[in-house]
């Protein structure tokens, strides 16, 4: 669908001309965008030119989870009160002050205008809207319930947000705190050392305190080596991520290493854990099946560990296998969970069991990074004090052995 550009002219409530731009379907719908301000409409013109056109040109996704889910729960209130799908995204487009957004929610209207179901427009736009969620719009279709199906949605990924947000707000503390520790020690090794060498040898055969002796030789071989050193960090660095990227078996073997780190493994493995719990009670309890539900699954679940369990999962629902018996041999999924599962085989309560559960770990999901934040913190505040106590204390030193020698 072509997306048109138009620069108009309007009055306000003042009788001040404003002048604008923006993109719409047509006309028409420029000029619905106009009057929803409250501007009295003069001229519209559409135009044309290299910059119309590279705007067109998008790289990745046009929408950010947070405004999936605020679309998501404008558009299931909308429902709610009783407005028609065409109509709801006709609004929602007019609304929206953010170009690319607009663009696509206008794209959503076009489809549904053309006789297109809301999920068949959705799945036209993969790197904005999830399988997922094609899947359960779908679902809300077929059932005659869409509206709660949009809410349910809006829910679900405003849920896996704050998890998310909240695991990488407790990760990215240790980080700042590491970086920091690291800026302040080569900073004292690169410019404070190397000024009390220079002290030093204005009082002749004055002897450096061993400590201290170590830091000034430490930043004489950083200084000296310096280019070399940011050579070999820059290649090593370059290798891992390429190993990484473009060779399965080592990002499969660092994948499985950051897992089996004390905290920050415990933590990935919670959180993949609750994505999969919460599509799992998402889906079954919207009567998808249990293997369709994996295949959705295994499209947007992004660890390389996790991918191969939902992996072997499918296949073993495959050869007529229990559907625990992957998620009961795998080292990295909580006993809980394939307990849970095996019990809701032999019950027939699968759904059931997994909302169950999907709320047991969206329960303990905040408790946990919160025990995290209090247990690295002060850790690591330790760590930073000390570093830095050492090399304060291996400034003092040679203050305090100078006064004794004059």
């Amino acid at each position: 669908m072509k997306i048109r550009s138009f620069k108009y002219t309007a009055e306000n409530q003042k009788g001040e001309n404003i002048k604008g731009k923006m993109e719409a379907i047509n006309r028409e719908i420029c000029h619905k965008f106009i009057e929803s301000k409250n501007y009295k409409v003069i001229e519209i013109r559409e135009y044309n030119n290299i910059i119309t056109a590279l705007n067109n040109i998008t790289i990745g996704s046009l929408i950010k989870q947070k405004d999936l889910i605020f679309f998501l729960k404008q558009l299931g209130s909308l429902l709610t009160s009783g407005v028609p799908l065409l109509s709801a995204l006709e609004l929602l487009s007019l609304q929206n002050e953010k170009r690319n957004l607009r663009r696509l929610y206008f794209e959503l209207y076009h489809e549904v205008y053309n006789g297109y179901s809301f999920s068949n427009a959705l799945s036209k736009r993969p790197k904005e809207f999830p399988k997922l969620l094609v899947q359960m719009v779908q679902v809300g279709e077929l059932s005659g319930d869409l509206d709660n199906m949009v809410i349910q949605m809006a829910e679900y990924y405003d849920k896996q947000l704050k998890i998310s947000n909240g695991i990488k707000g407790a990760i990215r503390m240790p980080a700042i705190y590491l970086i920091a520790t690291l800026l302040i020690a080569a900073g004292m090794l690169l410019f404070v050392f190397p000024n009390i060498t220079d002290l030093f040898s204005s009082f002749g055969d004055a002897e450096l305190p061993a400590i201290t002796q170590f830091f000034l030789d430490t930043g004489s071989f950083f200084e000296k080596y310096i280019l070399a050193i940011a050579i070999v960090i820059l290649g090593v660095v370059s290798t891992v991520f390429l190993l990484d990227r473009y060779h399965k078996k080592t990002h499969l073997f660092f994948t499985k290493a950051i897992l089996k780190l004390p905290v920050i493994g415990k933590l990935i493995q919670m959180h993949n854990q609750i994505m999969i719990a919460n599509a799992l009670s998402q889906m079954l309890a919207n009567g998808v099946n249990s293997l369709d539900a994996l295949k959705i699954i295994k499209t947007f679940i992004k660890n390389t560990v996790y991918k191969k369990i939902i992996l072997k999962t499918i296949a073993y629902i495959e050869d007529g296998r229990p559907f625990s018996r992957a998620f009961e041999e795998s080292n990295y999924i909580d006993p809980i969970m394939a307990k849970m599962i095996a019990t809701g085989e032999k019950t027939s309560d699968v759904p059931n069991l997994m909302k169950n559960l999907s709320k047991y770990y969206n329960g303990i999901s905040d408790l946990r990074v919160e025990q995290l934040k209090n247990a690295l913190q002060p850790i690591l505040l330790l760590f930073v004090y000390s570093i830095v106590g050492v090399m304060i204390l291996a400034i003092m030193l040679p203050m305090i052995s100078l006064g004794g020698q004059i």
